[in-house]
């Protein structure tokens, strides 16, 4: 239905977590602060749910650090969006809507042109890195479906969403501090 597709919208209906679910996707876990987290996650803006996996920027710039966090969070997410403003504007492919084909055909496009931007890339040596693809199939799963839910649970879950930003915020403070305090390339 026209219009029904945002943001939210799709990321419930998105095969984006499946393999973490399912006990295949790539081992993502990380430190920071002190704190162990289990899974990687995204940067995201405010449309969409405080989950584990997903990471917010702020509203409300109340200090110092919530405001260098908040140009840290933007900066990769607009190369993001950068990057596929090129894709829509090299391919027309990537333009238009295409709802009519099958969510894997829309997957194989848009890799395929992301691997030719890349190729492009690597070819004119604008390439930020010289990358090796590895194309292995997904190990076989052995999680029940209670297994699988509870995986579901814990990238869902808000309190993790929320202490993961705040230490995010603190780790990235505290390498600014760090280098100097006046470098915010670092």
């Amino acid at each position: 239905m026209p219009g029904a597709n945002n943001d939210v919208v799709v990321i419930n209906a998105s095969p984006l977590f499946d393999r973490l679910v399912n006990g295949v996707g790539p081992d993502t876990s990380f430190s920071t602060n002190g704190v162990n987290y289990e899974y990687g996650y995204y940067l995201v803006d405010d449309i969409y749910p405080n989950w584990a996996t997903l990471v917010h920027s702020f509203t409300c710039l109340t200090d110092d650090k919530r405001k260098y966090y908040k140009k840290k969070h933007e900066s990769p997410r607009k190369d993001i969006e950068r990057a596929f403003g090129v894709l829509k504007k090299r391919w027309s492919i990537v333009r238009h809507p295409a709802h009519i084909l099958h969510m894997d055909t829309l997957r194989n496009v848009t890799y395929t042109c992301i691997i030719l931007h890349n190729m492009i890339l690597e070819d004119s040596g604008r390439a930020i890195c010289q990358g090796e693809y590895d194309d292995a199939p997904d190990p076989i799963t052995t999680l029940n479906e209670d297994e699988r839910f509870a995986i579901l649970l814990r990238t869902r879950k808000k309190e993790t969403n929320f202490s993961l930003r705040a230490d995010l915020v603190e780790h990235i403070w505290r390498n600014k501090q760090q280098n100097g305090g006046g470098n915010d390339d670092d």
